[in-house]
């Protein structure tokens, strides 16, 4: 099997090239070439920018691709440039789309591929959705399947509603300094390792039936925004100082945290995995938060070098915080 991914070198992709190679799967990127060191050994790179048609088309002359996987489409003109250049060269156009597409506030934290999508909140889900119907409704006949992650790590990453790829929060809990929860910290939440994603999607390469579907894919590990702040805190061997601030408190304070926390991150969400579980026999989670949590740790442990402060995320906490401290003393 020959399959073409559009990135390859990020969070997700890196895994499920990994995955495709361990497979026998021929694999080729698409990307600008700037992380050579991210590309694993037998990866045929193809240089080009994703978002340059002519430079794509002339990257890929000649080629032709049972599977293409699409990480970095993030506007509809993507995608409508990609079934211009992808009809006619692969089998199977495979659109990597978003968890935060389902209807926000939910209906049911439960979540299967059939609940609505819909996101008042955050312009990033609403432009996937608005890719994904481009796909449906205007292009039944293009060989697309649909995957919607959620919340997907791997190491180096540290879970948060707060923005998760560096080790800001780990900095502040080794430093005895509060982390702000949103809510009461009781909201469940759904965590997935890269490497189990790829399972997954690798899984549906391919595979005729998964044309023109769509899929999540994710752990069954749930757990409360409480016990992952905890769970990363064991890891590092300190207490966590938690401050619980209701989110509509936290958007009037820092509007540019309110998209992703009403549009995705203060809902508790349990995803239905069996559909992926129907179309990929024996598809399981392996590596839960405990373990994950701890492999990001001895990551950033090797590379001392990062184990820094976000400054901004503690100047927006320290604003939050002297903000939530005034209104205590108030009602106090």
């Amino acid at each position: 099997m020959k399959v073409l991914m559009i990135g390859g070198t990020g969070n997700i992709s890196t895994a499920c090239t990994n995955r495709a190679l361990s497979k026998n799967i021929e694999v080729f990127h698409l990307n600008r070439g700037t992380r050579k060191d991210s590309t694993p050994k037998g990866v045929t790179v193809l240089q080009a920018d994703a978002y340059n048609s002519g430079e794509v088309r002339k990257a890929l002359a000649g080629l032709k691709f049972d599977s293409v996987v699409q990480f970095l489409a993030f506007h509809p003109e993507h995608v409508e440039a990609d079934i211009e250049t992808f009809r006619d060269i692969t089998s199977q156009y495979v659109f990597i789309s978003t968890a935060s597409a389902y209807k926000k506030p939910p209906l049911t934290p439960i979540i299967t591929e059939s609940t609505p999508l819909e996101n008042p909140y955050w312009e990033y889900s609403r432009l996937k959705i608005a890719c994904e119907k481009l796909l449906v409704e205007k292009n039944a006949d293009f060989p697309y399947t649909i995957v919607r992650p959620s919340h997907t790590y791997s190491d180096g990453w540290i879970l948060s509603q707060f923005g998760s790829n560096d080790f800001g929060f780990c900095w502040r809990m080794l430093n005895g300094k509060p982390i702000v929860v949103a809510g009461d910290g009781q909201s469940v939440w759904t965590i997935t390792h890269a490497s189990d994603f790829a399972k997954g999607l690798v899984g549906l390469l391919g595979n005729p039936a998964a044309l023109r579907e769509p899929f999540h894919i994710t752990s069954d590990e749930f757990l409360t925004w409480d016990t992952l702040v905890t769970m990363a805190a064991a890891a590092l061997g300190v207490e966590p100082k938690i401050v619980h601030i209701p989110s509509d408190f936290i958007m009037k304070v820092l509007p540019n945290r309110g998209d992703n926390l009403l549009g995705d991150k203060v809902y508790s969400c349990i995803f239905d995995n069996a559909k992926i579980k129907r179309f990929v026999p024996g598809f399981a989670s392996e590596i839960n938060y405990a373990e994950g949590v701890r492999r990001s740790i001895e990551w950033y442990n090797a590379r001392t070098e990062l184990k820094i402060p976000n400054e901004q995320l503690n100047t927006e906490f320290a604003k939050l915080l002297g903000c939530w401290e005034k209104v205590a003393d108030l009602v106090g």
